[in-house]
């Protein structure tokens, strides 16, 4: 059997990232990994007002009915003052000794981060979710991307290419109970926007309602599911009349009966995506898909392709929300593509062969180019202590630390 650790902050949680590793974690085969899973519950950020999403217990009862070992963390914080993100009051390493697995799987934001700074000898396979800098530990055996735009931007960045693995991914739509939501808000003769985003105002665009307020008839409606108190706050700035928040909810049966009522999918986020796996899902019922570019990442596009467009401008938004609404032949020829990008690109068990190549590549060779890796090794040790260094030194705070932590890799 292979030993397998599953180790992320608030990893029983809804969101995106957390959603992958637990799909992968679902989906191996038990026949052949042993599969533990080491999770905290929400904690308050030192230096921050972001909360993370907490855990959800539809989710933690799938893991347990599939025999996933869980192992709960405790944690009271997390500091993102310090550029490895330390978790206080920990007892990680009370719970998790590295010698009893053969591999470890993460998703992460790239940099040196707590706990896995402290893992030393056994393989880590990284997946990339946000780029907030590069790590190149020696035991980082590959780093899973998620689009080739993050793989790109990483590599960049400074990260090792030899380790670079672009991976899609894994999804799975199961059967689920349909909830006639048009039938339910009286909109049977309504053309229907929307899309779905968790509740964090930092990730908030203004573009989807803006261009929406701006082709609202008496035809149309839009659809939020969850999203954050900006937007209902914009929307009433805006005056928009034809629009339903629903409420955030874990069941499968709610979350795809949404998508399957939509008619185009508007999607946005200020920080832009590396992948979606909301897009992804959305593009699975052959929802056309309508964003816009981002100042920090664009993986978007590439994840939308010929399912949609992606525009630079609020006015081209605008042109296509119209023009996808009143062009059938068009909105059939996204909807094909869309269907087909998601087969091509998404399916679980096209995915899962993949992560399960990795996989057993990693545990017949871990770490190639050996003096390649203990050179990078050392420059990453060397950039971490001159980063803690100049943070001492001068006092700075989270966001001072990003600056220096990109610069380091940047140079």
């Amino acid at each position: 059997m292979i030993r397998i650790a599953f180790i992320k902050f608030g990893g029983l949680a809804a969101g995106g990232t957390e959603k992958v590793l637990q799909t992968i974690a679902l989906n191996l085969p038990k026949d052949k990994y042993q599969v533990t899973y080491f999770y905290t519950e929400s904690a308050p950020y030192v230096g921050s007002d972001f909360k993370h999403m907490g855990t959800d217990p539809v989710v933690k009862a799938l893991l347990e009915k599939n025999n996933i070992n869980l192992i709960k963390v405790n944690v009271t914080a997390k500091d993102i003052t310090v550029p490895t993100h330390d978790w206080v009051d920990s007892n990680f390493f009370d719970v998790f000794n590295e010698k009893d697995f053969d591999l470890i799987q993460t998703g992460r934001s790239g940099q040196p981060e707590y706990p896995f700074y402290k893992i030393k000898t056994t393989p880590i396979v990284d997946s990339i979710h946000i780029i907030g800098g590069v790590d190149n530990q020696f035991n980082i055996a590959r780093v899973m991307h998620i689009s080739e735009w993050s793989a790109r931007k990483w590599i960049r960045m400074g990260g090792d290419p030899s380790r670079s693995r672009v991976i899609y991914y894994p999804v799975k739509i199961p059967s689920y109970a349909h909830i006639d939501y048009r039938k339910e808000l009286a909109l049977q003769d309504k053309f229907i926007f929307g899309f779905h985003q968790r509740n964090d105002p930092h990730i908030f665009s203004p573009t989807p309602l803006e261009a929406y307020s701006r082709i609202e008839t008496d035809r149309t409606h839009f659809l939020l599911l969850t999203g954050s108190q900006r937007h209902k706050d914009q929307a009433k700035r805006l005056g928009i009349k034809n629009i339903t928040f629903l409420p955030h909810t874990s069941n499968l049966d709610g979350l795809y009966s949404f998508l399957e009522t939509l008619d185009v999918y508007t999607h946005g986020r200020r920080d832009g995506e590396l992948n979606s796996q909301a897009i992804a899902e959305a593009m699975s019922f052959g929802v056309p898909i309508v964003s816009h570019l981002s100042l920090i990442n664009n993986g978007h596009v590439e994840t939308i392709g010929d399912a949609g467009v992606v525009t630079a401008t609020t006015r081209d938004y605008v042109y296509w929300l119209r023009r996808i609404m009143s062009d059938p032949d068009i909105r059939e020829r996204f909807s094909e593509n869309a269907k087909l990008r998601f087969r091509n690109n998404y399916d679980l068990d096209t995915q899962m062969k993949k992560i399960e190549a990795l996989y057993e590549d990693v545990l017949r060779n871990p770490f190639p180019d050996t003096l390649q890796r203990k050179k990078l090794d050392a420059q990453n040790n060397h950039q971490r202590k001159s980063i803690f260094k100049r943070a001492y030194l001068y006092g700075c705070r989270y966001v001072e630390l990003a600056e220096l932590f990109l610069k380091a890799h940047l140079r």
